[in-house]
């Protein structure tokens, strides 16, 4: 099904899907079977799914037409909306399980930035000088994209001799993976340090509700796209024109 509604204001998609690409699991470390042994999480297939481009003409038109009281799309025929079953069966990540939220990273305080520092500095396998060195950078509780592509997946020819833990490079590339996908964000550039703090028990990361996750995030900003004078949307837009780009 592909519907389009002449007149709806063309919005700036960001989609950060193509940078999936840019991380090279086969070079990024030697145990490549051991560092995919660690995804555990079925949020790996949105590698396989995520649209690389989005289109915007298609999304707008159902942005003009998304109520956030209701949570649903107002069309023609009736109203709709993007379910937990459709997400499940579409992207085929969990939906029901361990809530995905995090504590004390609501706001930037002293304390939030000291954890923020201890966190990339115990979970990701750096100093705590250069974990600091990073969040002074973005001046808020996230790390640069660059950042971990450089410092994880550097490129040929310059890879290092000492490599870090496998399970350190596991939670940068996912960490990666999450904002590039899941949850992408409207800066294209940084990555929220929260997300990392779920990415603590690799044997659990499994057991959170991804896709609720996710689902609810896109709501947000859908609901953020219908506001007077905003000209951007993001969120996990492949999740949007797959449920209505279905034949």
């Amino acid at each position: 099904m592909f519907l389009h509604f002449a007149g709806a204001p063309v919005l700036k998609c960001i989609n950060h899907g193509a940078q999936i690409a840019e991380w090279d699991l086969r070079s990024c470390h030697p145990d490549t079977a051991g560092l995919r042994g660690l995804f555990s999480v079925r949020v790996e297939c949105a590698i396989d799914r995520s649209y690389r481009k989005a289109n915007k003409e298609l999304i707008s038109a159902f942005v003009e037409r998304w109520q956030m009281e209701t949570n649903t799309f107002h069309l023609p025929f009736g109203e709709m909306s993007i379910s937990l079953e459709d997400v499940s069966f579409l992207l085929k990540i969990p939906v029901t399980g361990k809530v995905v939220e995090v504590d004390n990273f609501a706001r930037y305080t002293e304390e939030s930035r000291a954890d923020a520092i201890k966190m990339v500095s115990n979970l990701l396998g750096v100093s705590a000088e250069e974990a600091e060195e990073e969040v002074n950078i973005t001046k808020g509780l996230t790390v640069r994209k660059h950042w971990l592509k450089s410092r994880w997946c550097p490129k040929a020819g310059s890879i290092p001799r000492n490599y870090p833990p496998v399970e350190c490079t596991a939670r940068a590339y996912l960490l990666y993976l999450l904002s590039c996908t899941l949850f992408a964000d409207k800066s294209g550039s940084r990555v929220s340090i929260a997300l990392l703090k779920l990415l603590e028990d690799l044997e659990d990361v499994g057991n959170y509700a991804w896709g609720a996750a996710a689902l609810a995030y896109l709501y947000r900003h859908l609901g953020s796209a219908t506001r007077v004078l905003v000209s951007q949307i993001a969120g996990y837009l492949t999740l949007l024109e797959v449920c209505f780009q279905i034949d």
